[in-house]
């Protein structure tokens, strides 16, 4: 799941507006598909793409504090 999150964080940064919205619907729905498939239930599946939404807004926001951080110095 990490290397999901880092590459996902860094295809999501290069988008804007509706193109981050479609890249992260797209990219849910794929996921949520690969669970269903696994056997996974409905609402645990759900569940675990909110957990990779907020490890990506997560790993974002780290990047982007670093950078500023490196920048500020």
């Amino acid at each position: 799941m990490l290397s999901t999150v880092k590459k996902s964080a860094r295809i999501l940064e290069t988008k804007n507006g509706e193109d981050a919205n479609a890249f992260w619907r797209s990219t849910a729905k794929r996921i949520l598909v690969q669970l269903f498939e696994s056997g996974i239930a409905p609402g645990l599946a759900e569940q675990e793409v909110g957990t990779l939404l907020h490890a990506v807004l997560g790993d974002i926001a780290a990047r982007s504090a670093a950078t500023r951080a490196t920048n500020d110095c």
